[in-house]
């Protein structure tokens, strides 16, 4: 997974999302679950073993909005954990201003929802 990048605190909640591959209009959305948030990127779990690079389109239902968000990812590393499940890590870009201020509300929104820390 290489070096720490990490500039954003990132939520350990999971959060329900769909993603596809970015431009593909022909698939439907798949449902993925993350394991962290940030407003810079998330972790998630699917049952894909994804291409590190891979562009996706994200789709989040934020909390009191109503309509979910699609924002762009691109996944950064990808692996399998067995049982079909893969773990992949992916950083949001493109974002306009709009959604970037959406996704930091979410992570707010989540945060407020976290268990302290023990």
């Amino acid at each position: 997974m290489g070096a720490e990048r990490r500039h954003y605190q990132r939520v350990p909640l999971p959060f329900d999302a769909k993603y596809r591959l970015y431009g593909d209009l022909s698939t439907s959305w798949r449902t993925i679950r993350t394991m962290n948030i940030s407003a810079g990127g998330m972790r998630f779990r699917s049952a894909d073993l994804m291409e590190e690079g891979a562009v996706l389109d994200v789709q989040m239902v934020l909390p009191a909005s109503p309509e979910p968000i699609v924002i762009k990812a691109r996944v950064v590393w990808s692996q399998a954990m067995g049982s079909g499940v893969t773990e992949n890590g992916a950083e949001f870009f493109d974002a306009s201003l709009g959604e970037q201020e959406k996704i930091d509300r979410l992570v707010t929104f989540l945060t407020k929802q976290s268990p302290p820390a023990s």
